[in-house]
């Protein structure tokens, strides 16, 4: 096993920072989607599984997105279509890079990479299975009728003002701006349309006390994934939607990345 730190050419001629985790026998592919504003290992979480599943032949890729983790680009250009298309970009390297023994693909997404993950199978059909870590794939805004606090008419008022959105972002305390592009992308957004199609093996990871993607999307996710091959409800109690990794409490990311590796040795890397 060896993990790689590099860059990759985006198709918008901008650089994706990646880390690669090698496995020496080369079987699958297993794509890791961070989620909003957040760092492409998901602080590690990402690299514990991907180092699990080398040992199995599963070569991992973790791309930064626009305006995330330590990207150059600035983050009016993080979009739903700028991330859907560097994810492709990084398929595509590792697929031309490596000589993969088959063509299944696996990935996991947090959050709002959970959101990117279920639009990405329905154009993608070599995905084949599937972690989604507190996942946010309500189709539009949700219930919520907003984005982390802010209304839509609010979102949509700003945009038509100023073409942006001037977003304050708790997670790291950072003043942002959130593109036109990205607010109407979010509001079009057909999560469901990629579940509701996905025939592979799918496990759905949240905490039972989530207040930023509350734990009813969790179930509205597992029950959507009818033409699933496997699916499995996994619910970590006592979890906000850091895992234990905002409180201190490191057992529960370990419940989040355990049972993930667990499925994902049963039915993909098997």
């Amino acid at each position: 096993m060896k993990v790689i730190e590099s860059s990759l050419t985006s198709k918008r001629n901008t650089q994706i920072p990646v880390t690669i985790v090698e496995a020496e026998e080369k079987k699958k592919l297993l794509l890791c989607v961070h989620g909003f504003k957040a760092n492409r290992t998901e602080d590690g979480r990402f690299l514990t599984v991907a180092k699990k599943l080398a040992e199995k032949g599963v070569c991992s890729i973790m791309m930064g997105f626009p305006g995330c983790d330590v990207s150059k680009e600035d983050f009016i250009n993080y979009t739903l279509e700028n991330c859907l298309s560097d994810i492709e970009t990084c398929e595509d390297h590792m697929r031309k890079t490596y000589g993969f023994s088959s063509d299944e693909v696996g990935m996991i997404g947090y959050s709002m990479g959970g959101r990117l993950t279920s639009l990405y199978i329905a154009k993608h059909p070599e995905v084949r299975c599937i972690g989604l870590w507190a996942a946010a794939v309500y189709d539009g805004f949700g219930k919520e009728e907003g984005f982390l606090g802010v209304s839509k008419e609010e979102l949509f008022r700003q945009c038509e003002e100023k073409g942006y959105v001037d977003f304050h972002n708790g997670f790291d305390n950072t003043d942002i701006r959130l593109a036109k592009d990205l607010i109407e992308q979010m509001a079009k957004a057909k999560c469901s349309k990629g579940l509701q199609g996905f025939e592979g093996s799918a496990i759905v990871v949240h905490g039972d006390e989530d207040v930023t993607v509350p734990y009813d999307t969790a179930t509205h996710a597992y029950e959507l994934l009818t033409q699933a091959k496997d699916r499995k409800l996994c619910t970590v109690h006592e979890a906000d939607h850091g895992f234990g990794q905002w409180n201190g409490r490191p057992e529960l990311s370990a419940q989040l990345t355990d049972n993930t590796i667990a499925f994902f040795e049963e039915h993909f890397a098997c």
